[in-house]
């Protein structure tokens, strides 16, 4: 079984998301070597860096990799960063382009969180080596996680960047696509206050929302903004927030 990998995205999708595809791609152009992507969201960053990887001229291949599955191309090197890390070094002489790769390691920060940990010390100096190594060619790391670890070793070769939540025009895209045009019955003012809503939720939460709006009554209408604000409170009950106050 293959790592899961994100499917192509769409042009009208890939407008949407233009301006992190751009930022994304100047920091593989400018050759910063490791860059920590802190997100919640693993399938939108993936499809972002895909799309990134395809547009870079000339294209990129990118690979994934998590400890429970491996590689996405073979699923080698499960359970073993320093196997994976170890691709990596060798150029990635399993492909024919492997000095023009983007590497996408996924959850690595329970062993940046304890560098000195004497199963992790040797990965933290391979990441540094590799820090340098990926310099010198079109190759690159994203490091994906929920949360920032970096250890003190790596400050000054890691770019960290937080994903960010949807944006107005990325929600409105979300729920057009999600909702067919004859099961949206909201005035003008309700879809302003639906879109307002659902800002400061994750894209997994927004279509949660909408799904279980059409299971219940098989269209999305104005009291629809109340349970977009009550799952706005779930999150925040589940991140720590104590209250939430609507407005």
């Amino acid at each position: 079984m293959s790592t899961h990998l994100p499917e192509p995205i769409s042009p009208s999708k890939s407008r949407v998301y233009q301006a992190l595809i751009e930022r994304f791609d100047l920091l593989l152009r400018a050759k910063y070597p490791l860059i920590y992507i802190v997100t919640a969201e693993e399938e939108p960053v993936e499809e972002i860096l895909t799309e990134v990887a395809l547009q870079s001229s000339p294209s990129r291949r990118i690979l994934f990799w998590d400890i429970a599955r491996g590689w996405s191309d073979n699923n080698a090197d499960k359970g073993s960063v320093m196997a994976a890390l170890s691709r990596i070094a060798q150029r990635d002489k399993l492909t024919k382009d492997g000095d023009n790769v983007l590497y996408v390691l996924r959850d690595l920060h329970p062993i940046l969180k304890y560098p000195h940990n004497e199963r992790h010390i040797a990965i933290i100096r391979e990441l540094k080596n590799l820090s340098r190594d990926l310099k010198r060619d079109r190759r690159a790391i994203a490091l994906t996680s929920h949360t920032l670890e970096i250890p003190a070793e790596l400050t000054e070769e890691v770019t960290a960047i937080d994903f960010p939540l949807a944006a107005i025009t990325e929600i409105e895209y979300l729920i057009k696509q999600k909702i067919s045009a004859n099961k949206l019955n909201l005035s003008n003012l309700a879809w302003e206050q639906l879109v307002k809503a659902c800002q400061g939720l994750s894209r997994t939460r927004i279509q949660r929302v909408l799904a279980k709006a059409i299971a219940e009554k098989e269209e999305v209408n104005d009291s629809d903004i109340d349970a977009v604000l009550a799952e706005k409170q779930q999150a925040i009950r589940q991140t720590g927030i104590l209250e939430f106050f609507t407005v």
